[in-house]
């Protein structure tokens, strides 16, 4: 088994900064590179389910717009190999606090967002 490089660590912190940078500029554009086509989104959103489409979160970044005084905190919770979960923590987002976990994959080489798996702070 090969140790986890330092590259893959940067790598995967390039590609979570695209999602994190994307809820700051209000700009979706900036984080799609970030997500493979098909990627998921299931969570608790003001107390109702959702699981469906990444499509839903680009939406809502445009919507909101920017919230350049948004706190992150970005934690890589592991890297096997070509697999990756890292925890984003969001505070002041227009008023809201989220902590999400991101799945990824490494996918022709790049790293990328497979489902985002998140929780509302009420």
């Amino acid at each position: 088994m090969d140790k986890t490089k330092v590259v893959d660590y940067e790598e995967v912190l390039a590609t979570v900064a695209k999602y994190t940078d994307a809820c700051k500029e209000g700009k979706s554009e900036i984080m799609k590179p970030a997500f493979t086509e098909n990627a998921l989104m299931y969570g608790y959103l003001n107390g109702e389910y959702y699981n469906g489409s990444i499509e839903a979160l680009y939406g809502a970044v445009d919507a909101f717009g920017a919230a350049p005084e948004t706190k992150v905190r970005v934690d890589v919770l592991s890297i096997e190999g070509t697999a990756a979960v890292v925890r984003v923590t969001l505070e002041d987002w227009h008023g809201l606090a989220f902590t999400d976990f991101h799945n990824l994959i490494k996918e022709d080489g790049q790293w990328k967002i497979i489902a985002k798996v998140f929780h509302q702070y009420q």
